[in-house]
């Protein structure tokens, strides 16, 4: 493993985003794409020269057409099940559709996931949820509260178990993200944001990543071994795509050492997925490699970034909307799409065994 980790971050959530935006205020920052396809949020661009062009949003990226064994399962005869977290729900991609009566939910199941759009909408079933863990594909989660200052009142719920959900789909294809939550993901980038030193200097958050990545794949194989046997269709593990390009320079309040550090930690990340699909015992698991790069060029520090990016306008965003707090250094829907081109691109060179 890399030394260059971290997670577990909970003392100082307390903080929040709205702490990242004010101590984000005075700090440079990279400038944002143009809103994506469907989006609920944008983060505009905050270059402070105001005679610099704002730049144009970046061209969304069209998937080749499937073919061979990916072209049978897909289209208006394919049924495609999605399961996992955030990055196989679609957060960030916008146009959400809610998981629980009543109205839109934190689950944020997007009409754009990754492969949606191979298969005709209604033979989709978008079963991932935002903030979902390994074992909530075996079992209920309960929903984030949209405000948490309105009380106990204000209960969104739960959902049933993933696979319980599936129950009665029968997929011709499976996609599966999930892992990032077990490692508190989300919670070590906003460390990284807010710590006022490098986060990547932080002893206590090295020890507890370590912590969690070595039993990260003991909990990654029981899923897998649970999704596989579920259904007899391929399931498509996918990797996270790297959020950070190389870096070349700060980004906002993420220094160059933060922004490797953030690589660092998607890497490992992955290594304790692919070894999970590798040791596996399922004959239609399958490890999309592909897409760990699908975002290369367009990370959050870019000029033209597939993510919503954590300046200060995405930041401000954050501070006064859930929805983007939720989106923040997600894929945009031309992420989405990216990660899809890759799909495509990685099944025309593995044949189905």
């Amino acid at each position: 493993m890399k030394n260059r980790t971290c997670a577990g971050v909970r003392r100082r959530a307390a903080t929040g985003i709205v702490g990242a935006a004010i101590l984000l205020s005075g700090c440079s920052t990279a400038p944002a794409a143009g809103p994506p396809s469907g989006s609920t949020t944008t983060a505009a661009s905050t270059d402070p020269t105001p005679s610099d062009p704002t730049p144009s949003p970046a061209p969304t990226p069209e998937p080749p057409r499937p073919s061979g064994w990916l072209a049978e399962v897909t289209g208006d005869a394919g049924r495609l099940a999605i399961l996992g977290d955030s990055f196989a729900a679609g957060e960030g991609a916008g146009d959400y559709q809610p998981a629980v009566s009543g109205g839109g939910d934190s689950c944020h199941r997007s009409l754009h996931a990754p492969a949606a759009e191979l298969f005709a909408p209604q033979n989709i079933a978008n079963l991932a949820c935002s903030r979902a863990t390994t074992g909530h594909l075996t079992a209920q989660q309960r929903l984030a509260v949209p405000d948490p200052g309105a009380g106990p009142a204000t209960d969104p719920g739960t959902v049933p178990a993933q696979l319980e959900q599936l129950q009665g789909f029968e997929p011709t294809l499976v996609v599966l993200s999930v892992g990032g939550n077990n490692l508190d993901f989300a919670g070590i980038l906003q460390a990284c944001l807010l710590e006022t030193t490098p986060c990547s200097d932080d002893p206590q958050l090295v020890a507890h990543a370590a912590e969690q990545l070595s039993t990260l794949e003991t909990n990654l194989t029981d899923a897998y071994s649970n999704v596989a046997a579920a259904v007899p269709a391929p399931v498509l593990v996918l990797p996270y795509p790297q959020l950070f390009d190389e870096p070349d320079g700060g980004c906002g309040r993420l220094s160059t050492e933060e922004q490797r550090f953030g690589r660092d930690l998607i890497d490992d990340l992955n290594a304790a997925i692919r070894s999970a699909v590798d040791s596996s015992a399922a004959s239609n698991l399958y490890y999309v490699d592909a897409v760990e790069q699908a975002l290369a060029g367009h990370g959050a520090c870019s000029p033209e970034p597939f993510v919503h990016a954590a300046d200060l306008s995405g930041l401000l965003q954050a501070a006064d909307s859930f929805t983007a707090n939720q989106e923040l250094l997600h894929p945009t829907d031309a992420g989405y799409r990216a990660m899809t081109a890759e799909l495509v691109r990685w099944a025309a060179e593995h044949p189905m065994p």
